[in-house]
């Protein structure tokens, strides 16, 4: 035993010496004793746990910020119900274990395998353990004694919750491999982190019975968010929800050569859809749109990608499609697919706020002068840019003679400091005429 450096060492109140069932209480209080002085520190016990997750578990390395708050939730669950059998010989309860299984269907979701939510628990309980050990005093023999103990309901409370962690990631993992056209997720990594060995993949998508096409168009399904907390029955809804946008792609896309494959990533769905050439690109449009549709009442948003040849395209295929389809989610786009050529400006906008201020300052003089005056500075621009910059064309949409147009150029490079002229403040004004046809406002 070594001593502990993180707590007092009050004189032992407990007996060292006694008759046997004296031996017991004085465990027993021995216990309650060193449980005590963990009670302040589960929290930070808590994140301590999933650091050593990330460290050592690579479902959790690669995760984001919203399963590490879940597993610590969790982890802080099992750490007060293992205090509470210390301190007050409480066993774990059915609600206790009902966190747990909601924990575990939830990593099905999150993309965590069972293999590595189960060596989670071991890790969990080696570090209470470990605290346990830490906190007992070595100058008390009640307290070495009961370290003993102590072990075993470690032991107990983990075998517990990993049974019943097991049972319900397997439930609900079952209800979303039926569909016999889920890729793996060893396999669907090794498209999506763009594996360089095509023969490697084409290998081991082989052994698994799946037949790859040379190239694809990633399509990207993103889900409403949901709570990382999650509510009771999240898990059931959530798969629900997965199943629900599973059979809706299997009628809608439907490429014309090849299989299409899905698969489940950190609770998002990803459909890999096959194309013999750049022109076939359309035509998983037209399917894409048919399922965003189809799936517009659920809230779903569904971005695409454009075309990347061979194996090794899919990653950034995927990065695209993922990009195009949080953008149409936030601007709260659904009811059709999401390409990031689309969004383009909104994508350039959010790299820094910068941009969006710039446009903001180029565009709103004219607009504001526009409602002041009755002028059409605005459509004037519009028109002049989807002439080809042609006067004489820009006229005659604008039914107003060249010199007008003329007039009203020199007029939007004063309001606003932009020479229509000029190359590069022509780009500014087009950028910010295509960020106003994306926004809400009227």
């Amino acid at each position: 035993m070594q001593e502990s450096e993180n707590f007092a060492l009050p004189d032992c109140d407990v007996p060292a010496a006694a008759a046997s069932p004296g031996e017991s209480s004085a465990r027993d209080e021995a216990m309650r004793a060193v449980a005590r002085r963990l009670v302040g520190r589960v929290d930070e016990l808590a994140w301590q746990i999933v650091a050593r997750y990330r460290e050592e578990i690579i479902d959790y390395r690669a995760s984001d910020d919203s399963l590490a708050a879940d597993a610590a939730g969790l982890a802080l669950d099992n750490l007060e119900a293992l205090l509470a059998n210390l301190e007050r010989g409480e066993s774990l309860s059915d609600e206790q274990l009902e966190k747990t299984r909601m924990g575990a269907a939830r990593r099905v979701h999150q993309g965590v395998s069972l293999e590595s939510f189960l060596q989670a628990g071991r890790l969990w309980g080696q570090v209470a353990w470990e605290t346990l050990r830490a906190a007992a005093r070595v100058d008390c023999q009640s307290e070495r004694e009961a370290a003993l103990d102590m072990a075993s309901r470690v032991m107990r409370h983990v075998d517990l919750v990993s049974t019943a962690g097991a049972h319900a990631y397997l439930h609900e993992a079952q209800g979303l491999s039926s569909s016999e056209y889920l890729l793996q997720r060893d396999l669907l990594e090794a498209l999506l982190g763009g594996e360089r060995d095509s023969t490697k993949v084409s290998r081991r998508a082989r052994l698994l019975g799946v037949r790859l096409a040379e190239n694809y168009v990633v399509i990207f399904i993103r889900p409403q968010e949901v709570s990382p907390g999650g509510t009771d029955g999240q898990p059931s809804a959530a798969s629900a929800t997965v199943r629900g946008m599973l059979e809706t792609a299997r009628t809608h896309l439907s490429p014309s050569s090849g299989a299409l494959l899905v698969g489940l990533r950190h609770a998002e769905v990803v459909a890999l859809y096959p194309v013999l050439e750049p022109a076939e690109v359309q035509i998983a449009k037209q399917d894409a749109d048919s399922f965003a549709r189809a799936v517009a009442p659920s809230g779903v948003s569904v971005g695409m990608s454009g075309w990347r040849p061979g194996l090794a395209g899919i990653a950034s295929a995927y990065a695209e499609a993922k990009e195009a389809a949080q953008i149409a989610a936030g601007s709260g786009i659904t009811g059709r697919v999401v390409t990031l050529d689309e969004v383009l400006i909104d994508h350039v906008g959010r790299c820094t706020p910068h941009v969006s201020r710039i446009l903001d300052e180029t565009l709103q003089p004219l607009v504001q002068h526009d409602l002041a005056h009755q002028s059409a500075l605005v459509p004037t621009l519009r028109a002049y840019i989807d002439a080809g910059f042609n006067l004489t064309k820009s006229a005659e949409v604008l039914h107003v003679h060249p010199n007008t147009v003329t007039y009203r150029l020199r007029r939007i490079k004063a309001l606003c400091g932009r020479d229509p002229h000029d190359p590069d403040d022509l780009l500014i004004l087009l950028l910010a005429l295509k960020l106003a046809r994306m926004s809400p406002e009227p």
